[in-house]
């Protein structure tokens, strides 16, 4: 059985290769804290940051803590926006990513994922290849 833990996130190791360019901090799962059935984390988005379109085995879920962000949901990508105090719910397989609406300020949200202790038991499914920032004009 594990342990009541206390995890500072800022404290912690981030993961920038997951889902580049978010910058990710799993604070609960069975690596940290021993956690049998629930991964849950911070997500910094920088501005106007995008993660590629993905999918898991498990259920997902979020609460914007900072920030608008564009949602692309579903097979065809469709378009959502989401505000700050807003929770969002994604079933298991369903294709999602998300984009910081903001030019100059970084998004925060916090994740979990439920019945995966770990990101690698969620399964993840990438389905489109890594966003890179298009390239500012010299004007």
């Amino acid at each position: 059985m594990s342990q009541f833990a206390i995890v500072d996130s800022e404290k912690m190791n981030k993961d920038v290769t997951y889902e580049p360019p978010l910058v990710i901090a799993f604070g609960v799962d069975k690596h940290s804290v021993g956690s049998a059935s629930i991964t849950m984390g911070r997500t910094k988005i920088p501005p106007k940051g995008r993660n590629q379109a993905h999918h898991h085995s498990c259920e997902a879920s979020f609460f914007i803590r900072k920030g608008t962000l564009k949602l692309y949901m579903g097979p065809e990508r469709k378009e959502y926006i989401v505000t700050e105090n807003q929770f969002v719910f994604i079933p298991p397989g369903v294709i999602h990513g998300l984009q910081n609406l903001s030019e100059t300020e970084t998004a925060e949200l916090v994740f979990t994922y439920g019945n995966c202790p770990s990101k690698d038991d969620a399964g993840t499914v990438f389905v489109e290849k890594s966003w890179v920032a298009e390239p500012r004009s010299r004007a």
